[in-house]
């Protein structure tokens, strides 16, 4: 017993020995060789440390992306799509900018930003885009002003109609359309320039507007139906001798216009109640090129007084004045378009009517006694002196006829013009020559010499010498214009062997003169 209770008392002292000793002995092994979980804990720890310091700057910055994103997003009332190639943004300031290359979206009437149509106050188009689509401003009437990109080329239909507020607009130069009713109802809009591309006035632009005072260029050449109905401030318009026809309504309604300044010649047909309503006017000056003045055209002007027309013309037209009361006819002294009559040894016929010196006539009839021609420069008619500028087919053959000389005022021989001649023999002169029409001398079978002095010749027609068996030699020395499409197959059927031409043009007019193309085999000399 005395033995266990030694060995119990050993084994005990041992044991407390042994727990003594295990918390360093551990503590040292983990030193050396810490545990796989101590080490992920502590790497966690570590940097949780790490991402603690570093956070707070991380989030404020994306905090502060944010807010700026948002500020960004909150300064927009609407953006979006409005072409292929070209977006919109609407401030809350009211800007409307279109940005982008190409054309704007058409629209029928609603555009997208139509749901802040009344927040617009100013459009900006960037360069690059080239159209104002159809409808995209319709009825934006808090729109005071707008600016449009040099890279412009066309507005639309209605695109500006009912901008009530839109004081002025300049139109870039390389605006070749735009479309009816473009700036309707624009009722401040006092005055506008048209760009010199422009070729037409389109169905109602201007209807309703403001405009007091416009300037049509000369490269337009119609008013469209009601262009300027209604446009009450108008007091005066000059229409360019470009302007062929003036359609219906064009000019109802403006009760202040007083003056309306078009050429004697230039416009042929105006429209029912194109001036209609226009109690300011007092005096007009129907151009003696009209032709139609239709039905009413005149109707309810009340104020007008004086009437200056061609006797013809108004003895077909009494229609046109239906409304007025007592009118003063002022019949015209000066010729009709299409009039005929005789001048020495030639007929001729008006073919642009002109007071001011710039009417001219054609050649239909020359005598067939003479054996040397020389067409004329003028021809004085009725007191007017008119240009002699083309020649017509004659309507019979000039038998005698020998050596034709053409004046400076010449510009066209007309296809056929002085064919089969049977003893011309020499055309020379022409200084202002342009075009020589289809076979306009062919079957002439003693001519030889053809010596034109023009420098603005640009068209010898298909077949112009066809037949001339005797004609070898085609002299144009001083033209510079003479293109390919100008001269193809205009030897075609000749006997022409050389073109003579100016020195610095051989190399070119060796090109154009191929036979493939001119129909002839020649050589091109200075």
């Amino acid at each position: 017993m005395k033995h266990l209770k030694v060995t119990a008392a050993l084994l005990s002292a041992i044991m407390c020995l042994t727990m003594a000793m295990t918390p360093s002995a551990v503590l040292a092994d983990e030193t050396e060789a810490p545990s796989e979980t101590q080490t992920t804990e502590e790497a966690d720890e570590n940097e949780s440390e790490e991402a603690d310091d570093q956070e707070p700057e991380a989030v404020e910055d994306k905090e502060l992306e944010g807010e700026a994103k948002a500020e960004a997003e909150d300064a927009y009332l609407g953006k979006g799509k409005c072409g292929k190639k070209v977006k919109w943004t609407l401030d809350k300031a009211g800007t409307l900018k279109i940005t982008g290359k190409g054309a704007m979206k058409n629209y029928s009437l609603i555009a997208p930003w139509y749901k802040h149509i009344t927040k617009i106050k100013k459009v900006v188009i960037s360069k690059g885009v080239t159209t104002v689509g159809n409808y995209s401003f319709f009825e934006c009437e808090n729109i005071k002003s707008v600016s449009l990109p040099k890279t412009l080329k066309s507005i639309g239909e209605y695109a500006f109609s009912g901008c009530r507020s839109l004081g002025s607009i300049s139109i870039p130069k390389k605006v070749k359309k735009i479309g009816n009713g473009a700036f309707g109802f624009c009722e401040k809009l006092a005055s506008i320039s048209i760009p010199s591309g422009v070729t037409a006035i389109k169905d109602e632009c201007f209807f309703g507007s403001g405009i007091k005072s416009i300037a049509i260029p000369n490269s337009v050449k119609s008013i469209g139906q009601g262009a300027f109905r209604n446009c009450m401030n108008l007091a005066g318009i000059t229409i360019p001798a470009s302007v062929r026809s003036i359609g219906e309504k064009a000019f109802s309604g403006c009760s202040n216009l007083a003056t309306v300044n078009v050429p004697i010649s230039g416009v042929v047909f105006i429209g029912e109640e194109a001036f209609a309503y226009c109690g300011s006017l007092k005096k007009f000056s129907v151009p003696l090129s009209v032709t139609t003045l239709s039905n009413k055209a005149f109707f309810q002007c009340n104020g007008l007084e004086e009437i200056q027309i061609s006797k013809k013309l108004y003895a077909s037209s009494q229609n046109a004045f239906a409304g007025i009361g007592n009118i003063k006819e002022d019949f015209y002294k000066w010729a009709d378009p299409g009039e005929e009559f005789f001048g020495g040894v030639f007929k001729f016929v008006v073919t642009n009517p002109d007071i001011n010196g710039r009417g001219t006539v054609s050649v239909i009839e020359m005598s067939d006694r003479e054996e040397k021609i020389v067409i004329p420069n003028t021809v004085v008619y009725k007191e007017q002196t008119y240009k002699v500028s083309r020649i017509e087919p004659c309507r019979y053959v000039i038998a005698k006829l020998k050596y034709l000389v053409l004046g400076s005022n010449v510009t066209s021989i007309a296809d056929k013009a002085l064919s089969g001649c049977p003893e011309l023999v020499s055309v020379t002169g022409g200084t202002g020559l342009k075009t020589i029409g289809t076979r306009a001398f062919e079957k002439c079978p003693k001519l030889k010499v053809f010596s034109i002095s023009s420098k603005t010749l640009s068209k010898i027609g298909p077949f112009a010498f066809s037949g001339d068996t005797a004609l070898k030699t085609v002299q144009v020395k001083k033209t510079t214009k003479l293109t390919k499409s100008g001269v193809k197959k205009s030897l075609a059927g000749s006997a022409v062997k050389t073109v003579k031409v100016k020195k610095s043009k051989v190399k070119k007019y060796k090109k154009i003169f191929k036979k493939k193309n001119c129909g002839k085999k020649v050589k091109v000399k200075k």
